[in-house]
């Protein structure tokens, strides 16, 4: 029987207080830690109706189970909490050296309630907890507020993570930032902080990770660290980072000008090849990284100067092809600039070339921008309607409530909208093959449109593909964009995995290499077991996986987010999409998806946990909450 113990942080805002107590150690056998853990925490303690810009809605931070314990590419750590953008659950994973840190000061998790009377950063010494005057960084961003909390220490090994004015002005878009560009939140967790008056939590810890199988632990470290040396596809992302899914971007999957096309002509411009030529320096990891998929960028001259580090696919796309604008150096400096103000770069850059189109149709001019021109390709304007977002000034305050809460102030604009649950598209277009199976997973993503939680693609044409939809025949059918057949089973599939390996802390870099056959499920239960004693096997990975994700859907559902949620933007349902050859899905084709997703997770034809599941699932206490008698 494993004696597996955690630290749970309870902060209270209000009262000025702060309580430490052991985690009941049925809860982290139940949720391991990470995604699993936070979602309980939420569900239980956020009732439905809850604003989440108001005090009852609480903001938690959990590190992964395996954080600290040096196992390769185990760096992440996750934030919940209610989204100010969606309604609904949110959550973020986050990488860097935060959580490592938080486990070394001996604390799992940190919930924080209430609403400061004035600002606070929460200060973690291993057993010295203090909540800290922060006035004099309240309106600094956020590189500036860790150099300021790092002097105050006097410690340059603090680890933080913070708020920028983004999350100080409430907008509906903000994000947490560590490391200076590590950011995780997308849904506006980090104006959940900013409601509560907290600038930053600083953490610095001394201590160590204790391990139930130290021999089989260093067999299990080495078996993750050979496996990720050797797989074709780590080595792929060491090089060129998540910029090496441009290569295909000439195939039509590019979001461009809004979604009016998947085809960008300027897509050169920011493949890996281009941004390692012209602006990367050096590479970096996170905490016990094996891949080192970040690279630190300078944009040396000219009116985008700047330095960053670790761009992103999907963010850089945003302010390029989303925009009609071909300048990387450009969108590296607008990345830099949604770093530092504490915003989503993927919804920042969503948001303008929403905009953009409105400005196209007409249903926006000048009167309405403050003057600003957003006519495709006009980075500058984009820049500058960034910050205008940031500081809620002027039109930007309409872009701050996001684009459909913008929507609803700009007449006529609903029909440009791409969206799911309120969260902005990110930066693929729906065209070919198991792009379809995208569709789907954004359509049902928990949080909104976002491909972190349970895209398929990385599961076609693997074992685990022939083995959950009838062979390798059936798995191959799923590259041809007519057929929708087995594409809602196989997302079922990857929903749990996601979940398990976001409670463990895994990266997605590495953990893809799961769907791939070289990091699977069956080591990544071995981890658990060795790492806590509790045994764990495959079967018993996918169920705690399974746990967590119905955990999610089910705070969607007790407030009100059901099927009618799970949609794909106007713009992407076209009526015989199929047989036309149009990018796109035929309605009653993605009808017929969600079915078979919904068959496939257990619930019903409304998206709704069936009792039989829950009670599989051991999740009585949350049939009681969403089932109707």
């Amino acid at each position: 029987m494993s004696d597996w113990t955690g630290k749970r942080l309870r902060v209270y805002l209000t009262e000025g207080k702060v309580v430490t107590e052991e985690i009941p150690q049925d809860e982290l056998q139940r949720y391991l830690g990470g995604l699993g853990l936070g979602a309980y925490v939420l569900f239980n303690e956020v009732k439905p109706g809850v604003d989440p810009l108001g005090p009852e809605n609480v903001f938690i931070i959990t590190t992964g189970l395996f954080n600290g314990t040096c196992l390769p590419c185990s760096g992440r750590w996750s934030i919940t909490s209610k989204s100010p953008q969606t309604g609904g659950y949110g959550d973020g994973s986050i990488g860097g050296d935060f959580g490592a840190e938080l486990k070394y000061a001996g604390i799992d998790q940190v919930v924080i309630y209430g609403k400061s009377p004035k600002p606070v950063y929460l200060w973690i010494r291993n057993d010295t907890i203090e909540l800290r005057d922060a006035s004099h960084l309240w309106g600094k961003d956020t590189w500036e507020t860790h150099d300021d909390i790092v002097d105050e220490l006097g410690d340059h090994e603090i680890k933080t993570t913070i708020i920028g004015p983004g999350g100080e002005n409430l907008v509906r878009t903000a994000v947490i930032v560590t490391g200076l560009a590590r950011t995780a939140g997308r849904g506006g967790l980090g104006a959940v902080l900013g409601s509560k008056n907290v600038k930053a939590v600083a953490v610095r810890g001394k201590g160590a990770i204790e391990i139930a199988d130290p021999e089989g632990f260093d067999q299990v470290r080495r078996l993750f660290y050979q496996k990720l040396q050797e797989s074709h596809h780590a080595i792929e992302y060491r090089k060129k980072g998540t910029l090496s899914i441009t290569r295909g971007s000439s195939d039509g999957f590019l979001v461009t000008r809004n979604g009016q096309t998947g085809y960008f002509d300027g897509w050169k411009n920011f493949t890996a090849s281009t941004f390692n030529e012209e602006f990367g320096t050096k590479k970096e990891g996170c905490f016990s990284c094996a891949i080192s998929c970040g690279t630190h960028y300078v944009v040396k001259d000219g009116p985008y100067a700047c330095t960053g580090k670790s761009p992103e696919f999907g963010a850089i796309a945003k302010y390029m092809s989303a925009i009609g604008n071909d300048d990387l150096a450009a969108a590296l400096y607008a990345l830099t600039l949604c770093n530092k103000l504490g915003i989503d770069a993927i919804s920042a850059g969503a948001i303008i070339g929403f905009a953009m189109e409105a400005w196209e149709k007409g249903l926006i001019t000048a009167n309405e921008t403050d003057g600003v021109d957003l006519t495709w390709g006009n980075v500058d304007a984009a820049i500058e309607m960034t910050r205008k977002m940031a500081y809620r000034d002027g039109f930007g305050d309409i872009l701050a409530e996001g684009s459909r809460g913008a929507a609803k102030q700009i007449k006529g604009s609903e029909d440009y909208l791409l969206e799911a649950k309120g969260l902005e598209w990110i930066s693929t277009f729906p065209g070919v093959g198991h792009e379809r199976g995208r569709l789907l997973a954004l359509a049902t993503s928990t949080r909104g449109a976002d491909h972190l939680k349970g895209y398929m693609g990385e599961l076609v044409g693997t074992q685990l593909a022939f083995d959950a939809i009838g062979g390798e025949e059936r798995a191959a059918e799923l590259y041809d964009p007519s057929n929708h057949q087995g594409r809602g089973t196989l997302l079922a599939l990857q929903n749990r995995m996601r979940a398990a390996t976001d409670s463990l802390g895994m990266c997605w870099f590495s953990a893809e290499l799961q769907m791939l056959g070289d990091l699977g499920p069956d080591e990544l239960a071995r981890g658990i077991s060795v790492v806590t004693g509790m045994e764990v096997d495959r079967d018993r990975f996918m169920y705690l996986g399974e746990r967590a994700h119905n955990l999610q859907k089910a705070f969607n559902i007790r407030d009100g987010i059901g099927r009618s949620e799970d949609a794909v933007p106007k713009k992407f349902l076209v009526k015989n999409a199929d047989t036309e050859g149009v990018p796109g899905i035929d309605p009653d084709k993605f009808n017929e998806m969600l079915d078979e997703y919904y068959d496939s997770s257990g619930w019903d034809r409304d998206g709704i946990p069936t009792l039989s599941k829950l009670v599989e699932l051991e999740l009585d206490f949350v049939a009681e909450q969403i089932i109707t008698k």
